[in-house]
């Protein structure tokens, strides 16, 4: 990005010093350098509103509305008045689509490679997610042809597996999950056949993975702990002893065994329909 002295317009970056002055939960909200985009997806229109046509070194004071939905708690719903000055203005240069730019970016040597590279890549990546929902679809006939009871302990452990996700969810999006005020029996409730069908489908996947022998490889369970070492920048070893020891490897052995099965079923549709 390239500093511009202009105003601000629609696609600009502005570089803010930006603080709050109406009262807010928590620390006031205070950054000496943050960057907005100018009507952008991400920004608030009423930032974008008051940005537009203030240019490097102006400042002025303005009311910003937030949404009931916004991520952080102590500002949804709230209208905060913002002291901004303007530190600095960005545009956004785009690069010439040639085969220069191709070859920077990896073993293309030109443009026509670039594109045929993406093609594929969008290609596999629908592909995919058509052979996912497949799979969903394969489970859930599973589930709908097969009525059997199961433990009701086995469905009270999934409910709570899916109330700390949702629980987990709402806090990644930084909802105070204490002050939600939410009627948690209804919540789990409303899990109770979401959780046995999953229990159901489960105990399904683990029989047909017994009886056609699909299992985890050694190999394919290192390969995965491999990537999680990488990810955290661990030594391989430690994270396989710390996974050993809180049952992580035999969930992720799980997990593999049961993606293997789904691939086996969608390779046998026909087959397993008959």
């Amino acid at each position: 990005m390239n500093e511009d002295p202009r105003p601000l317009q629609d696609g600009d970056f502005a570089v803010l010093s930006l603080e709050s002055l109406s009262p807010v939960e928590g620390p006031p909200v205070k950054n000496e350098e943050m960057t907005l985009e100018v009507g952008g997806g991400d920004t608030l229109e009423d930032f974008s509103e008051q940005l537009r046509g203030m240019s490097p070194g102006e400042e002025k004071e303005f009311d910003v509305h937030y949404p009931e939905d916004y991520g952080q708690a102590k500002l949804s719903g709230k209208t905060v008045r913002f002291r901004a000055q303007v530190k600095g203005v960005r545009r956004k240069e785009l690069p010439e689509i040639n085969d220069e730019f191709a070859q920077d970016l990896g073993d293309y040597r030109t443009v026509d490679e670039l594109r045929e590279a993406v093609r594929k890549s969008l290609f596999g990546q629908r592909q995919f997610e058509a052979q996912q929902e497949a799979k969903t679809q394969l489970v859930d006939k599973l589930v709908d042809l097969h009525d059997f009871p199961v433990p009701q302990a086995f469905v009270d452990t999934q409910i709570k597996n899916r109330m700390e996700q949702l629980i987990r969810a709402m806090a990644e999006q930084g909802k105070d999950v204490a002050s939600l005020k939410l009627d948690w029996k209804k919540v789990k409730e409303s899990q109770q056949d979401k959780a046995q069908r999953e229990v159901k489908a489960s105990m399904l996947l683990s029989r047909i993975a017994e009886r056609e022998a699909i299992a985890p490889t050694r190999d394919e369970v290192d390969k995965e702990v491999e990537r999680v070492a990488r990810q955290q920048r661990e030594p391989f070893a430690a994270v396989r002893l710390r996974f050993e020891k809180d049952g992580t490897l035999g969930r992720i052995a799980s997990h593999i065994q049961t993606e293997k099965t789904l691939s086996f079923l969608f390779e046998h549709a026909g087959k397993t329909e008959e």
